[in-house]
């Protein structure tokens, strides 16, 4: 199977949903938690950078609603029924344009192939200065700039574990450069391992 890398834009946009949750040791999933989220508007968003050099999302923070609303989720999905005491959020979340089809999406919403400048992390970004991540397919992250666990050069960072070649989102990732011995410029992502090359996962 292959999967085609496109760009996600940010477009200084956020979705706004109320969010109740609770944390369980005993959770079906991994995250060991109960989570619910009901959107239901949008609002201003922008990434900033602070005084420090540090970039951080700036969202039109939305009125938490009464807890009689009946916009709030009432149950987990797996059919927990939240209690009075459990969590209550005003969430937002990011909005992105696809470069391929237009389409408005997430971070965590983007299918397999979404890449974007995660410009928030920049201290080991590329050349050309973003910080370039990208969704596997198997909807894992892979920050292609960063650092590979089995890097042999923890202690060095002038090369770079995964070079990449040409211009988003066609992107080839190999060793072709200042690099260290791990891999052979391949990505191993839970249970996908492949090459992305052109902008094409193999």
């Amino acid at each position: 199977m292959t999967v085609r890398c496109f760009m996600l834009e940010p477009i200084e946009r956020a979705q706004v949903g109320l969010r109740r949750y609770t944390h369980w040791d005993k959770s079906p999933d991994q995250h060991h938690y109960h989570s619910a989220l009901n959107q239901i508007s949008e609002c201003f968003s922008r990434i900033v950078m602070e005084p420090d050099g540090q970039w951080v999302f700036r969202h039109v923070e939305p009125l938490m609603p009464s807890h009689q609303d009946p916009r709030w989720p009432t149950h987990c999905k797996c059919g927990y029924g939240f209690l009075e005491s459990d969590e209550w959020q005003v969430f937002t979340r990011t909005l992105y344009r696809r470069s391929d089809t237009g389409e408005l999406t997430t971070i965590d919403d983007a299918p397999p192939g979404a890449m974007y400048d995660a410009l928030w992390i920049p201290w080991w970004g590329g050349p050309d200065g973003l910080s370039l991540m990208v969704k596997c397919p198997n909807g894992a992250s892979w920050w292609i700039d960063g650092r590979a666990s089995n890097c042999t050069m923890p202690d060095d960072d002038t090369h770079r574990c995964w070079i990449r070649h040409g211009d988003p989102p066609r992107i080839t990732v190999d060793k072709a450069g200042v690099t260290c011995a791990a891999g052979a410029g391949s990505i191993q992502a839970g249970d996908y391992h492949g090459f992305l090359r052109d902008g094409v996962f193999t």
